[in-house]
């Protein structure tokens, strides 16, 4: 009982440790201690797993539950179901098929599951492995190549290889180390002659990012008016030096009842046209909440609201605006990878009775709408941008999209403040940091509250402004308008997995059939 219980908690402390920031070294030998435990085939091996992997779950990502009570006990459900059935799954088939498929059904069940918790509505891929080099990106340039998919490749086998090691540690353990540590050492290698090698374009873009840290719980919809919260903003952008290409404010930062429909007749946005006129050759990032009437006869959304009282039909969007002195246009962007339970209510035909528990972040709660492609933001100097609004900048090949689209440089506006000082803004930035790597895309990021930043194109921090600081950032970037591999392949890593996943299965049908069919021979 004490040795299982004591592989149980070395398990899901090796996977902790890189959200806790320990770099990512230890999930090379994260599943070791389950694999191990496997082995002594205990009764309700798997409670033992699923005790690790919540662990692990609640241990990195309990500070969601700060916003609301609800997420304490959702996020870890939602992802022990994507972890855990992965590996039982596995478990199964450990004993039961050829050694060669069980493992390679091990590492293409864990990434098609991790494929499928970020791409679907109840998402919430902070964990995915790859993830978990976020702080170390010079040890992963190769992300330019595969994604972070591919790291989560990389991690899945080295835990095979190093459990081999542990297999035959008493014969011949030098055969079963060679494997292992080659398999560490050469991508490292390779990535660390990469980092400095790699040589960005002298295509200087100026940035201006705002931190305005106005506390969203007791300040940004109770302490201060939307006048009071547009004047600090603006109080620290009129600091951006008059060369510069963009400024950037966070999500939601201002309040003007923007209806699409006529922005071009809307009081605050004419103020902030008129801010501009200092900055003649710059484009305003303004973090607004927007809405969408319809007319009689449009069709509605999913999404859509009808007020009662009025009978007024509309949609609201957590948006990105593109404005610039004497443009008439409002450039815009709707955010469209949603924060479940905030912005997105999943599956309604399925969980409808459960609307109770959506959660309140701003008087926007409910399901928003969605922008189903991305567009760009453009200066006077027809520098182009990507607008990644909050959650959007944890997708990998969803990030890739604007890039594929021409995008330039990447723009990631948010608001962490609502988790408060706690990891999860530390690592919302550091994901930031293989979004660069992976598109060799630079990236300004424009926190309510911290972390704000410039990061190059191999994801290392140019400047940052820190936690509950006030404070405008000034900086250059360069553009870049290389497609890298990934940005042109995609998540290939994952359709390979599901391929491979698909032969296994297929090649253990036909194993099992042609083995009873021997075993009947022989009667």
């Amino acid at each position: 009982m004490i040795k299982k219980l004591l592989l149980t908690l070395l398990s899901a402390l090796l996977f902790a440790l890189p959200w806790w920031g320990a770099g990512g070294w230890s999930l090379f030998f994260a599943f070791v201690p389950l694999l191990v435990l496997g082995d002594m085939r205990p009764r309700f091996y798997w409670a033992w797993a699923a005790l690790a992997f919540t662990l692990w779950n609640i241990g990195t990502t309990w500070w969601v539950g700060i916003a609301t009570p609800v997420a304490t006990f959702g996020i870890p459900i939602g992802s022990l179901f994507f972890t855990l059935l992965p590996f039982l799954i596995f478990h199964w088939f450990r004993f039961r098929a050829p050694r060669p498929v069980g493992w390679a059904l091990f590492v293409t069940l864990w990434i098609a599951f991790e494929a499928l918790f970020m791409n679907n509505e109840i998402s919430f891929p902070w964990l995915t492995l790859g993830y978990g080099f976020a702080d170390t990106p010079r040890l992963v340039q190769w992300y330019e190549l595969t994604g972070s998919f591919g790291g989560s490749l990389w991690v899945l086998v080295g835990n095979i290889l190093f459990y081999l090691l542990w297999k035959n540690r008493r014969e011949r353990p030098w055969r079963a180390a060679l494997p292992a540590i080659l398999w560490i050492v050469v991508p490292v290698g390779a990535s660390l002659i990469r980092y400095a090698t790699y040589e960005e374009r002298g295509n200087p873009v100026e940035v201006a990012v705002v931190q305005p840290n106005i506390d969203p719980y007791d300040e940004k919809f109770d302490g201060m008016t939307a006048a009071q919260q547009r004047d600090r903003i603006l109080g620290l952008a009129a600091q951006a030096p008059r060369n510069a290409d963009f400024i950037l404010t966070p999500e939601t930062a201002f309040d003007g009842d923007f209806w699409v429909n006529d922005l071009n007749r809307n009081a605050e946005i004419d103020t902030l046209r008129r801010f501009m006129g200092r900055f003649p050759d710059a484009t305003l990032i303004a973090g607004a909440t927007t809405f969408l009437r319809y007319d009689d006869g449009m069709p509605h959304r999913r999404w859509t609201r009808t007020d009662p009282l009025w009978g007024v039909s509309y949609d609201v969007y957590n948006s990105a605006l593109g404005i610039t002195a004497g443009d008439p246009r409002v450039q815009v962007y709707h955010k469209s990878k949603l924060v479940v339970g905030a912005e997105l209510f999943p599956y309604p035909k399925v969980f409808g009775m459960l609307k109770f528990l959506n959660i309140d972040l701003g008087g926007i709660s409910g399901s928003l709408g969605m922008q189903e492609r991305r567009t760009l933001m453009t200066n006077p100097e027809g520098i182009r941008a990507g607008v990644a609004i909050c959650y959007e900048s944890v997708y990998g090949e969803f990030f890739t999209e604007y890039v594929r689209r021409g995008a330039q440089v990447m723009f990631v506006i948010t608001n962490d403040g609502w988790w408060g000082d706690t990891p999860g803004y530390r690592h919302h930035f550091s994901y930031a940091r293989l979004r660069a790597v992976e598109t060799r895309r630079a990236i300004a990021r424009s926190a309510n509250t911290g972390i704000s930043g410039l990061i190059d194109q191999r994801g290392e921090v140019i400047d940052s402004v820190g936690w509950d600081e006030r404070a405008l950032l000034a900086g250059r970037i360069n553009a870049n308008d290389t497609l890298t591999p990934y940005v042109r392949g995609g998540d290939y890593i994952v359709r390979l997995s599901l391929l491979v996943l698909g032969l296994c299965l297929l090649y253990y049908v036909a194993w099992r059939f042609r083995k009873r069919s021997l075993l009947l021979e022989e009667e």
